[in-house]
C-alpha cells in the first residue's frame, strides 16, 4: 500500500529523517542506529526508488554535518552500503502476512552483511589501517565482526518496531476498509 496523501507522505518523509537524524546523535551502542531500517522502511513504503535513497541520504548527510566524518571515501562506502536497505524494502511489498514476517527478517540480516561487506572494503582500502593484500582484508573483516554484531541487532529490532509497525497500521486500516464495505 503506498502513501497517497501528499501532506502524510511529507510528514511520514520528515519524521522517518528526523528519527534517524536522533538515532545517530543520542547516545546508543557503537553501529545500533535505525538509518538501514528506515531504508528497509522507506524502500517498503515508496514507489520511487530515489525518494527512498533520498531520505537515506539526507538522514545520513544531516547527521554527518553535526558529527563529521572521516573521509569522503569512506562517506561514499557508508552510503552506498545504506543505500542496499532501501532496495531490500521493495522486495517487502505485495506480500502476504505470512511472506512479510519471514521476509522481513531475512532483508534486514541481508542488507546488515551488505553493509558489512562494503563499508569494511572501504575501510581496508583507503584507511590505510591493513596491509593492502588478502591477509589484510581478511583481518580487516575479523577485526570488524564485533561491530557487525551490534549492526544487526540495530537493524533486526529497528525493522522490526518500524516496519512491523506499519505493517500492522496497514492490516487496521484494510480490516476497517473492508468492514465498512
Amino acid at each position: 500500500m503506498e502513501l497517497r496523501n501528499r501532506t502524510v507522505q511529507v510528514l511520514v518523509i520528515l519524521s522517518m529523517i528526523a528519527f534517524a537524524v536522533a538515532g545517530r546523535l543520542l547516545p546508543h551502542p557503537d553501529n545500533f542506529a535505525p538509518v538501514a531500517a528506515l531504508g528497509l522502511m522507506a524502500g517498503y513504503l515508496f514507489a520511487s526508488r530515489s525518494l527512498g535513497l533520498g531520505i537515506v541520504m539526507i538522514a545520513m548527510a544531516a547527521s554527518d554535518l553535526i558529527m563529521g566524518f572521516e573521509s569522503l571515501e569512506m562517506r561514499l562506502a557508508v552510503y552506498g552500503g545504506l543505500m542496499v536497505s532501501v532496495f531490500a524494502g521493495r522486495m517487502l511489498t505485495n506480500r502476504s502476512d505470512k511472506q512479510f514476517v519471514i521476509g522481513l527478517p531475512l532483508t534486514s540480516v541481508a542488507a546488515s552483511v551488505a553493509f558489512f561487506v562494503i563499508s569494511n572494503l572501504a575501510v581496508w582500502a583507503f584507511s590505510g589501517m591493513y596491509d593492502a593484500t588478502a591477509a589484510g582484508l581478511g583481518l580487516c573483516y575479523v577485526n570488524a565482526i564485533p561491530f557487525f554484531w551490534n549492526t544487526l541487532a540495530g537493524d533486526l529490532v529497528y525493522s522490526g518496531m518500524l516496519l512491523g509497525a506499519v505493517r500492522l497500521a496497514q492490516n487496521y486500516q484494510r480490516a476497517q476498509l473492508q468492514s465498512a464495505s
